[in-house]
């Protein structure tokens, strides 16, 4: 079933189509750090991502396994993409409100709706975790959010049409 994509969705798609990654193989942190200009740096402490006189440099973790990495270079990147500014010089909630939409940022740019549309999931969920973990390169706990989101848009878009229906 093809479900409309959202905004944050389409623009994910936009930037994989404009850097010709359309299927999980074909994405590359490095190749999409380069892209946006981004230096990246292994180091023993928590991930971050700084800007100094416009060029972006950001700080992965090298204790923690790839696939964390994966997901902190892209919780990263969305601060990049949508933020201006340092984050500590604002209002809480307005700091809060921009991890937000890094975080939506992070799971829809690390597990695509319009490539995981293209996958057959297992009917078990556990399965469908390890697929979407392996395939995507993300860690299981992340899949599983991942899953539980797009399944809740199935749901919601299922039960749209069903009240569509019923009005006509």
């Amino acid at each position: 079933m093809t479900i409309q994509l959202s905004h944050l969705e389409e623009e994910v798609k936009k930037i994989y189509t404009k850097l010709n990654m359309l299927t999980p193989e074909e994405v590359d942190m490095e190749r999409i750090a380069a892209a946006f200009q981004i230096w990246i740096h292994y180091e023993r402490k928590g991930s971050s991502m700084f800007c100094i006189n416009g060029l972006y440099s950001m700080v992965l973790d090298s204790r923690t396994s790839r696939q964390q990495q994966w997901e902190d270079f892209v919780h990263e990147l969305g601060h990049v993409i949508k933020h201006c500014g340092n984050q500590y010089n604002m209002n809480r909630m307005f700091r809060q409100l921009q991890e937000y939409q890094a975080n939506s940022f992070m799971y829809h740019f690390c597990v695509p709706t319009f490539m995981l549309e293209k996958i057959s999931l297992p009917r078990m969920q556990s399965e469908a975790i390890k697929l979407i973990g392996d395939t995507f390169n993300v860690t299981y706990p992340f899949a599983a959010k991942r899953l539980e989101m797009y399944r809740r848009k199935q749901f919601s878009f299922m039960m749209y049409k069903e009240l569509y229906k019923t009005i006509q």
